[in-house]
């Protein structure tokens, strides 16, 4: 997948007088994907740097990327996954909204989900898989993730803002970045215009994984919400919404299977999200990513 990663950055169209780089930043100290960006560097168009952070962790991995980002003079950073495949204008797509409009100071948009084969209704029409938005470009949003959004570099260097290496195993990091990024002033605006896509493999186009996606999506927004809000008042609420949600969900289990699998899985989704909200007001600790949804 980070081999056609890299080879998307290829197609890109550059952006006129601004000067490009292509960072990877490899969270394995054996270098396991130093092959791929290395081959990739002798043919790419642009120039590419290889880090290393030897660390384990996301928080540990995003803040190496803005540490050498910063030592190479750059001013933004565009981010985007290593399970993601870009559309060619997406670069310049989000250059040019971040240019010719004063209010936008970090610019999000949409990552779809592309599937490699063929999979039941019940697995591609499911709302874990994203294929389109009701957004709008220039709303205003207070949160964005990483996996598409453009931003200065400022945000580290003037309002030293890095990843909270509380979320490491976790996820949600991202979240957290950009929410206290915006609380600083760094307005977030969406963008239907940069568009890239994730490649969505076996290994995540089954039920098992789905289902526990739902339940971490549950899990790391509480955590988010309440990571430095202990007001017993608000939890208690937050709980007890919380919980008629997921039983008003339970009840609608049967009508919706008559409606089919998609609804069915739909709704047994919305189940274990409100669940994994539940749990984490209980046990109020971060819990491993690759373990909860992955299995490893």
């Amino acid at each position: 997948m980070l081999e056609d990663a890299l080879h998307s950055v290829d197609n890109l169209n550059l952006c006129g007088s601004v000067k490009t780089a292509v960072l990877v930043v490899d969270n394995d100290g054996q270098e396991s994907a130093r092959q791929v960006v290395e081959t990739f560097a002798h043919t790419s168009k642009v120039p590419v740097y290889y880090e290393t952070e030897n660390q384990r962790g996301i928080s540990f991995a995003r803040n190496r990327v803005l540490k050498k980002a910063i030592e190479l003079g750059a001013t933004h950073i565009a981010f985007f996954d290593d399970d993601e495949i870009l559309d060619k204008n997406w670069l310049c797509n989000h250059v040019n909204f971040y240019q010719t409009n004063d209010n936008v100071l970090i610019s999000s948009g949409p990552t779809y989900s592309r599937f490699n084969a063929d999979y039941p209704a019940y697995i591609k029409n499911n709302k874990i898989f994203k294929t389109s938005t009701t957004k709008k470009t220039g709303a205003i949003r207070p949160i964005c993730a990483s996996g598409n959004v453009f931003f200065p570099v400022e945000i580290t260097t003037k309002a030293g803002i890095w990843f909270d290496n509380r979320f490491v195993f976790m996820g949600g990091e991202d979240g957290d970045f950009f929410s206290r990024a915006s609380k600083a002033g760094y307005t977030i605006v969406w963008n239907n215009d940069a568009v890239n896509y994730e490649l969505i493999c076996a290994q995540r186009a089954n039920l098992k994984w789905i289902l526990n996606r739902y339940h971490y999506n549950g899990y790391s927004g509480a955590m988010l919400k309440f990571l430095d809000n202990n007001n017993a008042l608000s939890k208690f609420w937050y709980l007890t919404k919380t919980i008629a949600a997921m039983f008003a969900c339970v009840l609608l289990l049967l009508p919706f299977l008559l409606l089919g699998l998609t609804m069915f899985f739909n709704m047994l989704g919305l189940v274990l999200k409100n669940k994994g909200k539940i749990d984490f007001i209980l046990t109020n600790k971060p819990l491993d990513y690759y373990k909860e949804v992955n299995g490893n």
